[in-house]
């Protein structure tokens, strides 16, 4: 909370005090399990990819919210992180010191979906609201890897994207 105390004089033998203030609702803790995770997309041949598009198996992905107050009845979630120059709309992969830049894989980008299996597209501006509850909550997504090139490339397939979550 933010005080500002102000004075004014209004006469010569008294002041007045001005208070502001913000009270805001307390928001959600989240769960350590959450903060840093590390999702073992599998191993794929380059066959798989048989044209633009074409997606792998998904595989799920949780972010934890733990002591979250009556007075927040939802929030947004945005994924950010390297877009992919191909699908500005994937995650892009990057080198996470599990290799270098001459061994990364090519043509392929990390689609996050939300627990319908829906897109969520990375550094979006706008978000959906996913309901919360008080006490705990587990929002549920899942991330694939999806062909953004006619040629995929083998090598090193990692990426790294970062949440924010805004409570209603």
């Amino acid at each position: 909370m933010f005080i500002h105390c102000g004075v004014s004089r209004a006469d010569s033998g008294s002041y007045n005090l001005e208070f502001t203030g913000t009270i805001q609702a307390q928001t959600c803790d989240v769960d350590l399990s959450s903060l840093s995770q590390s999702i073992d997309l599998g191993q794929f041949p380059i066959d798989t990819f048989q044209s633009v598009g074409t997606t792998t198996k998904f595989k799920p992905f949780n972010i934890n919210l733990r002591n979250c107050s009556r007075g927040i009845s939802g929030t947004k979630v945005w994924f950010t992180g390297e877009a992919d120059s191909n699908n500005p709309s994937l995650l892009a992969l990057t080198d996470t010191g599990m290799g270098n830049e001459t061994i990364m894989a090519s043509g392929v980008g990390v689609e996050i979906l939300d627990e319908n299996q829906d897109p969520v597209i990375i550094n979006n501006s706008s978000s959906v609201v996913y309901p919360l509850k008080a006490g705990r909550n587990t929002l549920s997504f899942y991330i694939r890897y999806k062909s953004t090139l006619p040629q995929v490339t083998s090598g090193n397939a990692t990426a790294v994207m970062y949440f924010d979550l805004d409570y209603q």
